[in-house]
């Protein structure tokens, strides 16, 4: 690549300073990409780069947080054996909630930090690459013996399967399949359909959660008018205590939908985010990836491109 001019330098920065967004999607470097792709390969690859780094290290982040959890309650037990003179169940939460936090505040420190320092050095005209995603990028997109319709093709599979790793982010992981899907469905067909299919799998998922969740909402506050109808007009043991039929009926539905909804969140949720890592690393990888039966909707759905 050619040494970059003072604008482009500037906004391979903003691409990378973005990240200050991220919990919205990489929608910055998204948007540098958009701007920029037919204007600067330099401005490109920083885009491109730090979309990649923008979705991957939520994973991680999310990740880290998991093992994180887990990882306190032993180190606080150890902490507690360690000193038997001073251990006292009753203050177990107030050892195992500060390394939680001061877990998830320095995980949240390394990954905003990092790409702070890419902004910065990107302003200064120094040579920046995210490990892994950077090299990565560099080899498969950027390398010497790379033709043009290469390159096309391997970015397009590249941010094809960020639209889909945006799955993590639920709600607001839709913004970036949406932007991709309005800029580019015109120029690449590929992006056209995973792109849609991004929007329309993560779409199905939040409309199911919200629906869900209503309807336990509602089984609830019907709990508890009958909790309430019940004290007032159905008691018949002493004071009114006595729980009537009808408000065990209620509560008994409602305490089954529970322990279904958490059975079915516990199945499906994993399976929600498996999918769209198979989707996100197989569209990358070049393949035509179609999710069960919601791609086969979207593709014959879909009209034919002019």
């Amino acid at each position: 690549m050619q040494k970059p001019t003072s604008d482009e330098r500037v906004l391979a920065a903003l691409a990378h300073a973005s990240i200050l967004f991220s919990f919205f999607g990489p929608i910055g470097s998204i948007l540098v990409w958009v701007s920029q792709r037919t204007k600067s390969k330099y401005v490109r690859f920083h885009a491109l780069q730090a979309m990649g780094y923008q979705v991957f290290s939520f994973w991680a982040f999310l990740i880290g947080i998991f093992v994180l959890i887990f990882a306190a309650i032993p180190l606080t037990i150890l902490v507690e054996a360690s000193f038997p003179k001073y251990s006292n169940p009753s203050v177990f939460p107030f050892i195992l909630q500060p390394i939680i936090f001061l877990g998830i505040l320095g995980l949240m420190g390394i990954f905003f930090l990092y790409g702070f320092a890419g902004a910065v050095l990107c302003m200064m005209d120094r040579d920046f690459s995210y490990l892994i995603i950077g090299n990565w990028l560099k080899k498969k997109l950027f390398g010497e013996q790379i033709t043009d319709d290469q390159f096309v093709e391997r970015e397009d599979n590249w941010v094809s399967g960020i639209c889909h790793a945006t799955a993590i982010m639920r709600l607001l992981g839709l913004i970036t399949p949406a932007i991709v899907w309005f800029t580019q469905k015109e120029r690449s067909a590929k992006i056209r359909f995973q792109s849609l299919q991004a929007i329309f799998y993560q779409g199905t998922a939040i409309v199911v959660g919200i629906v869900t969740y209503v309807v336990m909402m509602v089984f609830y506050f019907m709990l508890i008018g009958a909790v309430i109808a019940g004290g007032v007009f159905g008691g018949h043991g002493p004071k009114g205590t006595e729980m009537s039929p009808v408000v065990g009926i209620i509560f008994l539905v409602f305490m089954v939908l529970f322990m279904i909804f958490w059975l079915i969140s516990m199945l499906v949720v994993p399976i929600y985010y498996i999918l769209s890592v198979v989707a996100g690393i197989s569209t990358m990888r070049g393949h035509d990836f179609k999710y069960p039966i919601l791609g086969r909707i979207v593709s014959n759905r879909l009209p034919p491109q002019a």
